[in-house]
């Protein structure tokens, strides 16, 4: 049987250790990531192996040459312009003349690679991907499987609300030759977005086999250190060249020790190393060859390659240092930190927490590094929440974060593209979109600053300017979360392919700034508050008469006010503008108290709404969900627009009764709006058009809003909150599937059940460690009942 090692990736989100090295090259406790992928596919019996090669292919081939003196046959295929995953398989087509494995070069695992073989061999399959449950399975593709194995359904870089398992594609693959014959040489083609696909679309036999072991995917570097602590504490089956000179503490050939080092471990030190005395070898150390370590340095959770000079006296903890790097005396570098190779650290120096340096960098003596030195890499979490970008002012969102999320976000941009800027009514929210400005002119992106706006006016304004997007930082107050919302041409959020492109730009920093003479330009349009407005109207007009005006208590930011006050004025109604520092929960009594016909709060953005009667009584949320979308039937016929899933099932037949079309989409802003991109506002995320449109629909009924309120048919509608460590939620997705083969569910954004006329709907939130769990019909008491039993159900898979 042959293999093809797909060795052809950069790993640039491993910079700066992959600038002059190829991901598969990187070292893991002193060998080659690569080297271990041969000794496994060895170990099965595979010796005759295809190697796919395309970045920096010569670091490939001079290491291991034609593979005889590690036991194979190797055979290079390098690919002159990239191929995608299957085309540079298909690039091989002449070596592969029988059944054979595909498996990358970059990832670390144990799998029985022989019985996966026999796996396929039975049911015959066509191609037979090698699976694997992983506890973030959001950073991979999704593959469902009947019992017998076959796969049912693909989802590439899912959402949380479709991670319906927690099985994933590890990129192993077993294949027949005939699949190479699908497609055309010397063109791009993709095995988990074109190939499978099309094979399950067409009913070809394609099977998953879910192997058990370790699976390591390299793809950070927060990654590539945990896959090195997996190796040491035993967790994959690999063998660690060395002596144990005691438990867990590995020592290579030709290392010299000094007699009072100081040694705790795990840990690795590889051939020709030397260690001072006063040395103390913390936990999780990995040093390669040729390092050596001076007197009363201190190493712990830190990663060094090989012929690496470690003055005296530095503290390395929780560092990845690359090759032939000279870190002079009394230097300490931080949890986090990167150092690419041929770098010179000054004595003294301090590398903060998470800071990069690029390769080749002299740091002069004395220095304190808080950002990285040139370039950075992937982090840990992702930059986006639901609404944007979002942290606590000038602790996370700072004036350097707006210039380099700006910047990297411009550089997703084509340059000489124009986009709006705006900030909310706040002096600290004004300097982040300043500063933001001239991030994105530097990279040659026209700015449009619109001024101090709220998000629906911001939204608007890249309609009605008709720019490539939009920039808004929105901040209440200062104990406000600060928030950076990014808007594509339609005024719609940034769906979620653009967002990864705007962190791959921000972590690497790698983008390109204009010329000093074609940077972009800067100018100011301060009429787009009045031309919203006067679109709102449009809308919502309506003519009372004289004795009839509504008498509205309005509690809200000074900023929003500002804006809601003119729409208001414009309905003809009469305002009591209650203080800012008035409390929400005090609006009703305030309303109840003054006779007025109706209290309204509205949320710093201008987005959430809550209502209360004249009687003083908040309605309840889902009860004015309804009334939003009534309002808006009655005011727009035949119109088309979008609902979450886990809206009340009422509204439907109120859409249809009322001659419109009701799209139900998945929970994010975007999905929702994008449903009537061509309607320009939603009510769900637009207190000012919300509030006209229901003060239309006052207006037109003669009803007061309890009156309006009773003629809502009656639903039902449970939510509940259930707490769920991140690293689970694919487990308990994968569990509720398993759970439910035979019955009815509906998998538009996580997982919902039928239940003779109750549904339960189960989401994994997005931003928060939690599953909401959301359950409608028409009788409360099984609704209690079924709430009951699925949080029971989701506690136990949590056990």
């Amino acid at each position: 049987m042959k293999a093809v090692i797909m060795a052809g990736g950069k790993g640039t989100r491993l910079r700066p250790l992959t600038c002059h090295v190829p991901k598969p090259m990187v070292p893991l406790t002193g060998r080659p990531c690569m080297e271990y992928i041969i000794d496994l596919l060895k170990t099965h019996g595979i010796s005759d192996i295809a190697v796919t090669v395309q970045y920096l292919p010569d670091v490939i081939r001079d290491y291991f040459g034609d593979g005889s003196e590690f036991g194979v046959r190797l055979h290079y295929f390098e690919e002159t312009a990239p191929l995608g995953t299957a085309g540079s398989v298909k690039n091989a087509e002449s070596f592969l003349d029988e059944t054979f494995i595909v498996i990358s070069g970059d990832a670390l695992t144990d799998f029985d690679l022989t019985d996966a073989v026999r796996f396929h061999r039975h049911n015959r399959s066509l191609s037979t991907l090698v699976l694997t449950q992983a506890e973030h399975p959001l950073e991979y593709g999704v593959v469902m499987t009947d019992p017998e194995g076959r796969i049912i359904r693909f989802l590439e870089k899912p959402s949380w609300g479709e991670v319906f398992s927690d099985t994933v594609n590890t990129g192993i693959y077993i294949l027949e030759p005939d699949i190479l014959r699908r497609m055309e040489p010397g063109i791009e083609y993709d095995f988990s977005t074109q190939l499978f696909p099309g094979l399950l679309a067409e009913q070809k036999p394609l099977f998953g086999y879910v192997a058990s072991g370790y699976w390591s995917d390299i793809g950070n570097l927060q990654q590539y250190r945990q896959t090195q602590f997996d190796m040491l504490d035993g967790r994959v089956k690999v063998a660690i060249r060395g002596k144990q000179m005691q438990p867990g503490i590995y020592i290579g050939k030709d290392v010299t020790a000094g007699a009072n080092v100081k040694w705790i471990g795990p840990a690795y030190i590889g051939d020709g190393s030397r260690i001072d005395d006063g040395v103390e070898i913390g936990e999780y150390c990995i040093v390669g060859k040729n390092n050596v370590l001076a007197k009363d340095s201190v190493l712990g959770r830190s990663i060094l390659w090989d012929h690496n000079h470690i003055a005296e006296k530095n503290e390395l903890l929780g560092s990845t240092l690359a090759s032939r790097i000279l870190c002079k005396e009394s230097s300490q570098l931080a949890d986090g930190s990167v150092v690419g190779s041929h770098c010179v650290l000054g004595p003294r120096t301090v590398v903060q927490p998470g800071v990069k340096i690029w390769p080749k960098k002299q740091i002069r003596e004395h220095s304190r590094l808080n950002s990285s030195f040139i370039w950075g890499d992937h982090a840990g979490k992702t930059l986006y929440k639901s609404f944007g970008v979002a942290g606590m002012p000038n602790v996370e969102m700072t004036p350097e974060f707006a210039a380099r999320f700006a910047t990297a976000y411009g550089a997703t941009l084509a340059a000489g593209k124009t986009i709006t800027v705006s900030s909310s009514h706040n002096e600290f929210a004004r300097m982040l979109k300043r500063t933001a400005a001239a991030a994105l002119q530097s990279v040659g992106v026209h700015v449009v600053d619109i001024g101090d706006v709220l998000p629906p006016v911001a939204r608007f304004a890249v309609r009605e300017l008709q720019t490539a997007g939009g920039l808004h930082v929105q901040l209440g107050d200062a104990r406000s979360e600060c928030r950076f919302e990014c808007y594509d041409e339609q005024g719609l959020p940034i769906g979620k392919a653009a967002e990864r492109k705007v962190e791959n730009s921000y972590w690497q920093e790698d983008y390109a700034r204009a010329a000093a003479g074609a940077v972009g330009s800067y100018r100011t349009e301060d009429k787009l508050a009045e031309a919203y407005l006067k679109a709102v109207l449009a809308t919502t007009a309506f003519a009372p008469a004289e004795d009839s005006r509504f008498r509205i208590v309005v509690s809200t930011h000074p900023g929003v006010f500002g804006l809601l006050r003119p729409l208001l004025n414009q309905l003809h109604c009469e305002l009591v503008h209650l203080p800012a520092e008035l409390q929400r929960d005090q609006l009703g009594e305030t309303t109840r108290a003054l006779g007025a016909d109706l209290g309204l709060w509205l949320d710093d953005d201008g987005r959430a709404m809550a209502l209360y009667t004249s009687e003083g009584e908040r309605i309840a949320d889902d009860r004015l969900t309804v009334l939003q979308y009534i309002s808006f039937f009655h005011s727009s016929p035949g119109a088309r627009i979008g609902a979450p899933g886990s809206a009340p099932m009422l509204l439907d037949s109120l859409a249809e009764g009322l001659g419109c079309m009701l799209i139900r989409t998945k929970e994010s802003m975007r999905s929702i709006m994008e449903a009537s991109s061509d309607l320009g506002f939603h009510p769900l995320f637009d207190g000012m058009l919300a509030t006209g449109l229901i003060l239309q629909n006052m207006n037109r009924s003669g009803l007061s809003i309890q009156h309006l309120l009773e003629l809502i048919p009656s639903f039902y509608l449970q939510r509940e909150r259930i707490d769920c460590p991140w690293d689970r939620k694919g487990l308990v997705m994968r569990k509720l599937m398993q759970e439910a083969q035979d019955r009815q569910v509906e998998l538009l954004d996580g997982i919902k059940f039928y239940h003779d006329g109750e549904t339960v709907l189960l989401l994994p939130d997005s931003d928060d460690p939690i599953f909401n769990l959301i359950a409608q019909g028409d009788h409360p008491e099984r609704l209690a009942a079924l709430v009951h039993q699925y949080r029971e159900q989701i506690l136990n898979f949590l056990q």
